[in-house]
C-alpha cells in the first residue's frame, strides 16, 4: 500500500479489505484467500485476532452461487464487478460466468426522506416545483439507483431515475482497494500472468462512473431515440434534459410488460414470435448498423409495449464499436458459417488483446475441430449464440483474451437469442444475422470505401515519411547528450525486492537487539546504580528477538 496515501484512506483500505477477507471466508472462499496471499496481511492479523473469521457451517452452494452471494453482500461495486466478469467467459470459468449472468442489482430501497434532497439539490428546485405528482415509493431499486413515478405539470406521466445519497464516494473507495489489489496479482500471482487484471478492473471503473452520470446515459438514450425515429417497432422514450442531472435522470412512462410475460401478449395485440424476432433483428441492426447496442438485453431490460412493440430500459450499460470491428465480426461469423478455420482464426486474432498465439498451429487445429463438430452441429440447431459462446471456451484454453468491446457484444448476442428462445423455441438467429452480414462485406468492396481506405494509408505514410527524420535526430541528439535510457522488465522483480526487504529489516531488527544486550550487560557489569537501565535494555531486546522469531515462524521460510 502506498505510503504517500492519507492515514485516514490507509486505516479504511485496512478496515474494508477485513472485511473482503471476512465474507469471502464466510462464503467458503478461504483457500482463494491463502492462494492470494491475504491471509499474511494486517487485515487477516487483525480478524484472527479478535476470533471473528467465521468458517462456513452449512452445506455449501455450487462455487457461482457462493461468489453471487459474496458479490452481493459486498455492495454495489462488486455487484458490478460481478456483472462485468459475466461478460468475459474467456476469463472466467463457462459456470461462473453463467452464474454471474444471474446476479441480481437489487437492494432494499432507502427511505425517501433521504432521496427526495437529492432530487432537489441535482434539479436546484423544491419538489413541488418539479413534478405535479410523485410517488414516494419507487417503482424499482437497484444498488445505484432507485426509479420513481411521477407527473409533469403538462399532464405527462415520467419515470425518474435517482442515485443513492453517497454511493459516489463508496464506489470510488472500492474502486481504489480493487485496483491496488489487481496491481497486486499482475505482480505476483502467476496464475493471473496471462491476462491483464489491472485492464479489467479499469474497464470496471469507466463503466461504473458512466453508470454514475446519468447525463452520459441521456444522451444515448437520446442517441438511441434517432437511431429508431419512425420505427414501429422499437419504442425509446423521450427525455427530459430540464430535469436530468448527474444524479437525477427523467425519461418518458413506459406504459409496458417484461417481454417474457407470454400471458399478457394476448391484451397488448402481440404475438411472442414476432416479437422474438423483433428482438433479435433489433439487436444485430444495433450492432451492424447503428454500432451501438445495448449490452445487457435480457427480459427484465425489454418491455412490450403494444402491437408487437418493444422498449428497451437502462441505456447505462451500451457498447460501442468501430467501423473495423463490424467488418472484421462480419468476416468471423461468415467464415463459422461457411466452415472456414483458416479465416476464422484470423478474424478472431484481430479481437484479442495480444493479436497473437504462442502456439499458431495447434489453435488453428483446435478452431478446425471446433467449426467441424461443434460449430457446425450448433448452426444446424439455429444455435448461434451457443457457437459464440464455445468459442470463448477455446479462447480461454489458449489463455488469449478478448477485448472488452467484443466480449460485451457476443454477451449482448447471446443473450437476445436466448431471449428470444424463451418466446419462440424454433427462432433461427442465422436467417435475421445473413443480412446484416452480406451487407458489411459488400460494402468493404465498395469503390467508395476502397477508395477512402487507400486514402487513409496514403496519409499515414505521409505523416511516417515527415515525422521519421525529426524522430531520428532526436534520438541522435538524445545519444549526444548522454540522456539515452533503456528499461527493463523483469517478472517477480517487485515480488524479489519486498522478500529482499523483509529480510534487510529482520536483520536490522537482530543487529539492533544484539547492540542493546550488549549496551545492557555493559551497563549492569558498571554497577554505580546503573543495573535498573541494563535490565530495561534486556526486556526490549527481548521483546524484539521475540519479534522478530515470531514473524519468521509466521512466514513458514525457516
Amino acid at each position: 500500500m502506498p505510503y504517500y496515501l492519507p492515514l485516514a484512506q490507509r486505516i479504511g483500505n485496512v478496515v474494508r479489505l477485513a472485511e473482503i477477507i471476512h465474507v469471502m471466508v464466510r462464503h467458503g472462499f478461504a483457500d482463494l484467500v491463502h492462494r492470494l496471499g491475504l491471509h499474511e496481511g494486517i487485515p487477516a492479523r487483525l480478524l484472527r485476532g479478535l476470533r471473528i473469521i467465521e468458517t462456513p457451517t452449512v452445506e455449501l452452494e455450487t462455487r457461482g452461487r457462493r461468489l453471487c452471494a459474496m458479490l452481493t453482500e459486498l455492495g454495489p461495486t462488486y455487484v458490478k464487478l460481478g456483472q462485468v466478469l459475466s461478460t468475459r467467459p474467456d476469463l472466467v470459468e463457462k459456470d461462473i460466468a453463467e452464474a454471474l449472468g444471474m446476479l441480481q442489482d437489487r437492494v432494499e430501497a432507502q427511505p425517501f426522506d433521504l432521496m427526495r434532497p437529492v432530487i432537489e439539490k441535482a434539479l436546484r428546485a423544491p419538489l413541488p416545483e418539479l413534478f405535479a405528482e410523485f410517488d414516494e415509493t419507487p417503482v424499482a431499486s437497484a444498488s445505484l439507483s432507485q426509479v420513481y413515478a411521477a407527473t409533469l405539470h403538462n399532464g405527462e406521466r415520467v419515470a425518474v431515475k435517482v442515485q443513492r445519497p453517497g454511493i459516489r464516494r463508496v464506489i470510488e473507495s472500492d474502486l481504489r482497494l480493487i485496483r491496488r489489489a489487481a496491481e497486486w496479482l499482475s505482480d505476483r500471482v502467476i496464475e493471473f500472468g496471462w491476462f491483464d487484471p489491472v485492464g479489467t478492473v479499469d474497464e470496471l471503473s469507466r463503466s461504473l462512473r458512466r453508470e454514475l452520470d446519468f447525463t452520459v446515459e441521456a444522451r444515448i438514450a437520446e442517441r438511441f431515440g434517432r437511431n429508431y425515429e419512425g420505427d414501429t417497432h422499437v419504442y425509446v422514450p423521450p427525455v427530459h434534459f430540464e430535469l436530468t442531472a448527474p444524479e437525477v435522470l427523467t425519461v418518458g412512462w413506459i406504459d409496458g410488460v417484461r417481454i417474457d410475460a407470454v400471458a399478457r401478449y394476448p391484451e397488448r395485440e402481440s404475438d411472442p414470435k414476432e416479437v422474438a424476432a423483433i428482438g433479435c433483428d433489433t439487436v444485430c441492426r444495433q450492432i451492424f448498423e447503428f454500432r451501438l447496442f445495448h449490452a445487457d438485453p435480457h427480459p427484465g431490460n425489454i418491455l412490450l409495449t403494444q402491437n408487437n412493440q418493444i422498449a428497451f430500459l437502462d441505456y447505462g450499460m451500451v457498447g460501442h464499436l468501430e467501423a473495423a470491428d463490424v467488418v472484421a465480426l462480419a468476416e468471423l461469423l461468415r467464415a463459422i458459417f461457411q466452415n472456414d478455420p483458416e479465416n476464422c482464426v484470423t478474424a478472431l486474432l484481430a479481437f484479442t488483446t495480444a493479436g497473437d498465439v504462442y502456439d499458431l498451429d495447434s489453435f488453428r487445429y483446435a478452431m478446425g475441430e471446433f467449426i467441424a463438430f461443434e460449430a457446425q452441429a450448433l448452426v444446424g440447431r439455429a444455435q448461434v449464440g451457443r457457437i459464440l459462446e464455445e468459442l470463448t471456451i477455446v479462447l480461454r484454453r489458449y489463455h488469449l483474451e478478448l477485448v472488452p468491446r467484443l466480449s460485451l457484444l457476443l454477451k449482448a448476442l447471446a443473450t437476445i437469442e436466448s431471449t428470444g428462445r424463451a418466446l419462440d423455441p424454433d427462432l433461427d438467429m442465422a436467417p435475421i444475422m445473413r443480412p446484416y452480414l452480406e451487407e458489411v462485406l459488400a460494402s468493404r468492396l465498395s469503390p467508395v470505401r476502397l477508395a477512402g481506405e487507400v486514402q487513409q494509408r496514403a496519409l499515414a505514410m505521409l505523416r511516417l515519411t515527415r515525422d521519421l527524420p525529426r524522430d531520428i535526430q532526436q534520438i541522435v541528439r538524445t545519444l549526444r547528450r548522454g540522456r539515452f535510457k533503456v528499461q527493463l522488465g523483469l517478472d517477480g522483480l517487485t515480488h524479489f525486492s519486498s522478500v529482499v526487504d523483509r529480510a534487510s529489516n529482520r536483520l536490522t531488527f537482530g543487529v539492533i537487539t544484539g547492540a542493546i544486550i550488549v549496551g545492557s550487560s555493559l551497563l549492569i557489569h558498571a554497577g554505580d546504580g546503573h543495573g535498573t537501565l541494563g535490565l530495561i535494555g534486556y526486556i526490549v531486546a527481548g521483546i524484539f528477538g521475540f519479534s522478530v522469531l515470531v514473524s519468521i515462524l509466521r512466514s513458514k521460510n525457516y
